[in-house]
């Protein structure tokens, strides 16, 4: 072989070497390969690895953020979860995987309060340090749900109408408003404040046009006027309901079958 086709040889081996991968990279997507064949362990040793042999490396924050979500989410290894994710949330403040990590946190907090109240308390102080940071309507609007949702949990019905009307204020487009809108009439229902539940429902009613996003709130006031024998306005809550459900829907069959039977109530209601 000539000098000069060996060159040649020697260069296209160096330029085939250079476009595979190595160090960290590498190590990357070996672990990203064994989370996909469900080897969890594996994987998570293999990103604890990188990130003890390339600190340095841009993709050390990334690695620690897979650590912690696989420990959440599959090897549902809480206090592993909370650990990673709060390495993330103190040594990487400027990483994208800060806000998702502080997220990730408040989650294993409050599955950790289902044991312990502690666990809530530390959820709610993080969610409530996140509705004071820039975000944008959507993640607002989900972090003060979350938040409401705890308070929910502890009976703290008056924070949790607070947050929930943060919400429909900040974000009346929001998905999560209807939903919003629900949970305040369903925490005064519990505290035996039906008329402010009624009139919440029926708000929730008005403001969504009666529409398949108010269904739960109508369903909730059709329960209220039935255990106050208001038969009539039960009965024409659950007609707008059926009107907004196709017929292959279960929920059809059980307000018709509902409507059957307060006609009949009211029938007896009005020979008696």
């Amino acid at each position: 072989m000539s000098p000069k086709s060996l060159l040649l040889v020697l260069v296209t081996v160096l330029l085939l070497g250079g476009c595979q991968k190595s160090g960290a990279p590498k190590m990357h997507d070996q672990a990203i390969a064994q989370w996909e064949e469900g080897k969890y362990d594996e994987a998570v040793q293999n990103f604890i690895a990188l990130t003890k042999a390339y600190p340095e490396d841009p993709l050390v924050d990334d690695a620690v953020f897979w650590i912690a979500n696989i420990y959440e989410h599959y090897l549902k290894n809480t206090t592993q979860a909370i650990r990673y994710y709060r390495s993330l949330t103190k040594g990487f403040e400027n990483s994208e995987y800060y806000y998702p990590s502080m997220l990730g946190l408040a989650r294993c907090y409050a599955v950790e309060g289902k044991e312990s109240k502690e666990g809530i308390r530390k959820a709610i102080l993080i969610y409530q340090k996140l509705t004071e940071s820039k975000l944008d309507a959507e993640d607002e609007a989900q972090i003060y749900y979350n938040l409401a949702q705890l308070y929910f949990e502890t009976k703290q019905y008056e924070q949790t109408r607070l947050s929930l009307k943060k919400l429909i204020t900040r974000s009346p487009k929001s998905p999560l408003a209807p939903r919003a809108y629900h949970l305040i009439g369903f925490s005064y229902y519990l505290e035996g404040k039906l008329d402010l539940a009624e009139a919440t429902y029926v708000e929730t009613e008005r403001s969504f046009e009666q529409s398949k996003a108010s269904l739960d709130s109508a369903i909730s006031l059709a329960d209220i006027y039935e255990d106050q024998d208001r038969l009539a306005e039960a009965i024409e809550v659950y007609n707008s309901i059926i009107v907004r459900l196709k017929s292959d829907e279960i929920f059809f069959q059980l307000a018709n079958s509902r409507i059957a039977k307060l006609k009949t109530r009211l029938k007896q209601t009005n020979k008696g």
